[in-house]
């Protein structure tokens, strides 16, 4: 009798021990789908409307996708939470992003915001709850954030800003962990040292506050928290609305709330009155007449952000 025997061809077996992997995939509980980046059309539009999407469907930055805007105003109208997690990522390379329409929160574990041209807006958003995995960058454009910033990166992840980014907090930066400045702008009501042992050191960029009185500027500074402008630093802070006999009167040169390489020393700065405030920097880092330009601009766009609801 003859037998004969089938043989598998080597395209089978690859398809076999595909499906065998996706079963016991699904049997233990995981997703087989697998993340994407997915771009948006260029139009103006709602975020949440699947055909302004290169895929036709909307991002799923709850499951690891990257949603990527290159142009257009894109508006998203809460009708929920947006959730970025795992890996998810809104990035905004040019264009912008705004939410309208409801208080909705922005929920990020182990999700990225990630601006490197254009604008995010936080908009009517009422908070972005943040964990420790999660992180905002800002490399170049912009990122409006309502009320206030809570900058501990074991809790609430990382806040990085740097080349020409710039980071507008409507109200108070408090940094219960201390946080390190190496380019870009950031600009906020008040520096808040109360909560926690933490500085802000200044590399390089530039730090802009409200100096026009009340909750603005510095707070519970000294006695080791401190604006800290690093040895060599070619940074900058500067006071809006603000005088040098405010400066002075005020004692933040010499209460230990503006430091030098972690000492008080105001021989090591220059103090300035321009653009409708004060100039601090270091003597090794006297600004360009460029930067004053800048500081006037970062200025107005700051007078432009409102207080929202209190953001952790």
């Amino acid at each position: 009798m003859n037998t004969t025997r089938s043989v598998r061809s080597p395209r089978c077996n690859v398809v076999a021990r595909t499906l065998v992997l996706a079963s016991l995939g699904v049997a233990l509980g995981f997703s087989t789908s697998f993340a994407a980046t997915v771009t948006w059309n260029g139009t103006d539009g709602e975020y949440t409307t699947g055909s302004n999407w290169s895929t036709s469907s909307v991002p799923n930055t709850n499951a690891g996708d990257t949603a990527r805007i290159t142009a257009g105003a894109v508006t998203y109208t809460a009708g929920g939470d947006l959730p970025i997690h795992a890996g998810g990522t809104l990035q905004i390379s040019g264009g912008s992003w705004t939410q309208a329409g409801g208080v909705a929160w922005i929920q990020m574990s182990g999700g990225n915001i990630l601006v490197d041209g254009g604008i995010f807006n936080q908009g009517t958003a009422g908070n972005i709850i943040r964990n420790a995995t999660s992180s905002i960058t800002v490399t170049a454009g912009t990122a409006n954030l309502n009320g206030n910033y809570i900058n501990e990166v074991a809790t609430s992840g990382t806040l990085s800003i740097s080349g020409t980014g710039t980071v507008n907090i409507a109200g108070e930066f408090k940094p219960i962990e201390s946080f390190t400045l190496s380019g870009g702008a950031l600009s906020a009501n008040l520096i808040s040292f109360a909560d926690g042992p933490g500085s802000v050191n200044v590399s390089s960029g530039t730090i802009s506050l409200d100096g026009s009185g009340g909750n603005s500027g510095f707070y519970g500074g000294g006695g080791g928290k401190s604006l800290n402008f690093t040895e060599g630093s070619t940074g900058s802070l500067f006071f809006r609305s603000y005088t040098l006999t405010e400066l002075t009167s005020d004692g933040f040169m010499t209460n230990g709330t503006i430091t030098y390489a972690g000492a008080i020393d105001g021989a090591k700065f220059n103090l300035s009155e321009t653009g409708g405030g004060v100039l601090v920097s270091a003597i090794s880092a006297v600004p360009e007449p460029s930067t004053y330009a800048a500081l006037a601009g970062l200025a107005i766009l700051a007078g432009t952000v409102v207080r929202r609801r209190k953001h952790n």
